[in-house]
């Protein structure tokens, strides 16, 4: 997606709307979340980790298939009661200035693919800037809370490399059986409660400081969540199954009209034709 730095010279008059749809995470199998949000997610949803290069994410699992979001609906609607911050602050975003060269400082921006930020909005809208060409009030809460998010950020990361450190990660393979055969989702970790039951005293302490442990109990009880989307996939599956049904029972009943209204057609010719022959 296209990211878009947010000026006074480019965009003072310019508005934004809400997001009206998710349904551009439908391939977001898994997304990435903070510790602040664990209380939230460790209900509904598997927390899980993976590992790009030598840095450990914190993620929450959203389907059992890759490219398969399970949180939303056909019309890409969110289902479940708590919305990942990542989401939430869309379609705003901070991120560094390709402009701007040796900075990795970060800037207030938009996600022009999801067509909500413009100069000129259909729907009600609110402005980024006021007047006096500031952030207006909404545009400030919304800047606030995106700090927020990189805050919080910092804190899980550190969280997650005293995890790290404790070397009691493991490899974890998510299998599921379909009618078609076996898919598996890989690239998945999770705690080896074995090897966090035999850390020393001074590496769980560390552990607990930094909030790595609360992490890693959230991922132990989250697990039994995979259950929650089992479910959902289930009913998901029957669904598109009652609908596919409806649908081949539509097309013979169709099938059928039309095949009785060719005879009748037919029925009427000939009758047509039997008349000018008594003529």
């Amino acid at each position: 997606m296209k990211v878009i730095p947010i000026s006074k010279e480019n965009h003072s008059d310019w508005s934004y709307v809400g997001l009206s749809s998710y349904q551009h995470t439908k391939n977001d199998a898994i997304v990435p979340i903070l510790m602040a949000e664990i209380d939230r997610i460790i209900s509904t949803n598997p927390i899980i980790f993976i590992q790009n290069d030598e840095k450990l994410g914190l993620y929450s699992l959203q389907g059992l298939l890759p490219n398969m979001n399970l949180m939303i609906n056909n019309q890409g609607r969110w289902t479940q009661n708590y919305i990942p911050a990542r989401y939430r602050s869309l379609p705003f975003v901070l991120a560094t200035d390709s402009n701007k060269k040796n900075t990795d400082e970060k800037v207030l921006c938009y996600v022009e693919d999801l067509n909500c930020v413009a100069k000129s909005v259909d729907k009600k809208s609110t402005k980024i800037f006021n007047s006096n060409e500031d952030l207006s009030e909404d545009m400030k809460r919304v800047f606030e809370f995106l700090k927020s998010i990189e805050q919080n950020e910092l804190v899980t990361q550190k969280a997650l490399l005293a995890i790290k450190e404790a070397n009691i990660i493991e490899d974890w393979s998510l299998s599921i059986k379909l009618s078609d055969g076996e898919r598996t989702m890989k690239g998945l970790k999770k705690i080896n409660i074995e090897k966090l039951k035999s850390l020393s005293g001074n590496i769980l302490e560390n552990l607990n400081a930094t909030g790595g442990l609360d992490i890693c109990f959230a991922n132990i009880l989250s697990l039994n969540n995979i259950e929650n989307l089992k479910h959902i996939l289930i009913s998901k599956t029957q669904s598109i199954q009652k609908k596919r049904e409806t649908s081949e029972n539509k097309s013979l009943r169709d099938l059928t009209l039309e095949k009785q209204s060719k005879e009748k057609k037919e029925e009427m010719d000939n009758l047509v034709k039997n008349l000018l022959l008594e003529d």
